[in-house]
């Protein structure tokens, strides 16, 4: 019996590993994930400049606009600066980035992952980049290569001679409509382009301050600062512009009772850390690092893994089994084996080579991180290590197989009843529903993992695997796992033992699927 159960399971993975579809779809996942990996860095270099408007006829916050702007361009700075320092430090340790670091680089690196607005405070404070590459020298490989600023982003445009600055904001933005709808373009200097945005301050716009305890007022668009842009997505301009004008406020607002301005910002950048620590790792290791973090949300990485390559194994079981039957061979098949052992032998040949499509994404994942190494890859290929070398591996391993013993029985009994894929589709649309359940609520699980609804998901067998799975870096209570553990075990029998009944019934079936009834008969018949 276990001969030809080894016979046909090789048989099965043969015939899918040799087809050009299977390594089409082995090698589509991680040719997606390395497009999106150079294509998120193109959108992030390709960012077009943007060219602004600004039109203050209050005469007060114009050099606030400037500022928000000037430090909108320097917050990229830093940003491109602190990943300048992770690609060429000497010392690249992901442990390192987390701990408290020991010198100037790590500390800045630190600070800014920890509060960006307070970092870029003292980034400025202290002398910017000019600064920062001081003091960042030492620590930079010998070979480092210059450190190039991005360019600036915001520019601002030449005002159109038809666009009267002293006539009401109606007859301003009317003028500028075509502009700002793009249908005309906006000079700046040599060069011209599309109006990105449009500032209008107007002259009593004092009057629309908000201070507390005032009467709610019915929101109006004609109050305040008019923000005027295509683009709704990208808030980075109007919220640096609205904070850098607040600012002015906040600070007029103290002058006018008597506060020290300095004063209150020293106080604004005092702080307390804050440090987290980890009550169940051991003495002297408490302090919780960037790999710990990556291990609690690691389970999420597990779980898409997981249910990708469970859909794609249990979507050539289906096909297969269907292509056989609607063929004939499944009777040619019969005729030297046993239902039973045909059956095992697709379960575990298929199963096998879902096994090679997660072999072939880790080994095309590794290549590229070899071949192409850089500040990111190296990263990614951290990460990688903290999630390989955690505990997290045996759990992937049993709910893997788990969920593939579970779903594939129940697909391939759909496979049996049916004679084309079409057929099959009512089908396995509901089990194809069900698992999409535990990847919607994934991010959940992971913030609360051992609340009541998430412990209650568990114990339902079908969403086990992948809810147990998302769990696994929290320690869920021990009754959780073993009792979770026995049922999804006896499940898997139960559903083995009626997939049997009706793979064997159903497999020289033809004609229309059965309906409910009738499928329930052949679950109660004797076989």
């Amino acid at each position: 019996m276990m001969k030809m159960i080894r016979l046909i399971a090789w048989r099965e993975y043969m015939e899918n590993v040799q087809t050009k579809g299977f390594w089409l779809t082995v090698m589509i996942f991680p040719v997606i994930f390395i497009a999106m990996f150079f294509l998120t860095t193109a959108l992030n270099n390709a960012t077009p400049t943007r060219y602004y408007l600004l039109i203050d006829q209050s005469g007060q916050y114009e050099q606030a606009v400037a500022t928000a702007i000037a430090r909108e361009h320097q917050r990229r700075i830093m940003q491109e600066f602190v990943g300048y320092l992770l690609e060429n430090r000497k010392d690249t340790n992901l442990e390192l980035m987390a701990a408290n670091a020991r010198s100037t680089t790590d500390q800045f690196i630190d600070d800014v992952d920890a509060d960006q607005f307070a970092a870029l405070d003292a980034f400025l404070n202290d002398g910017g980049l000019d600064f920062a590459l001081t003091m960042a020298r030492p620590y930079l490989k010998d070979n480092a290569p210059p450190f190039e600023q991005p360019k600036q982003q915001f520019i601002e445009a030449t005002l159109p001679s038809q666009v009267d600055v002293n006539g009401s904001p109606q007859e301003i933005i009317a003028a500028l409509r075509p502009y700002l709808t793009g249908d005309r373009e906006i000079s700046a200097g040599d060069e011209s382009g599309s109006l990105f945005a449009l500032i209008l301050i107007p002259a009593d716009v004092d009057q629309d301050i908000s201070r507390p305890g005032a009467i709610p007022q019915t929101p109006d668009t004609t109050k305040g600062i008019q923000y005027w842009a295509r683009n709704l997505t990208d808030s980075r301009l109007p919220d640096a512009i609205g904070n850098s004008i607040n600012n002015v406020i906040r600070e007029r607002e103290y002058v006018s009772l008597g506060v020290n301005t300095q004063l209150v910002r020293n106080v604004q950048r005092t702080r307390m850390p804050l440090n987290q620590l980890d009550p169940t790792a051991e003495a002297g290791e408490e302090a919780v690092s960037m790999a710990d973090t990556l291990r609690q949300f690691a389970p999420m990485g597990f779980v898409y893994l997981m249910f990708i390559s469970l859909m794609q194994s249990v979507q050539y079981l289906l096909a297969n089994t269907i292509e056989e039957k609607s063929n004939r061979i499944i009777e040619v098949l019969l005729a030297s084996v046993t239902p039973h052992e045909l059956m095992m032998g697709k379960l575990l040949g298929i199963g096998m080579a879902g096994l090679t499509t997660i072999g072939a994404w880790l080994l095309s994942f590794y290549l590229f991180i070899t071949l192409y190494d850089n500040n990111q890859t190296e990263l990614i290929s951290q990460i990688l290590e903290v999630i390989l070398g955690s505990e997290l591996i045996p759990w992937f391993v049993f709910y893997y197989f788990a969920g593939y013993a579970l779903y594939s029985g129940i697909f391939l009994a759909i496979g049996s009843l049916c004679d084309t894929l079409k057929e099959a589709q009512g089908l396995m649309m509901p089990m194809i529903l069900i698992q999409i359940v535990p990847i919607a609520s994934m991010f959940f699980v992971v913030l609360d993992p051992n609340n009541t609804i998430v412990r209650a998901m568990s114990w339902f067998p079908l969403f086990t695997p992948y809810i147990m799975m998302n769990r696994a870096a929290a320690d869920p209570p021990m009754i959780d796992v073993i009792g979770t553990t026995i049922t999804l075990l006896l499940s898997i029998l139960l559903v083995l033992w009626l997939s049997g009944k009706v793979f064997k019934l159903g497999v020289l079936r033809t004609g229309q699927p059965p309906k409910m009834l009738e499928l329930l008969r052949m679950l109660r018949s004797k076989i």
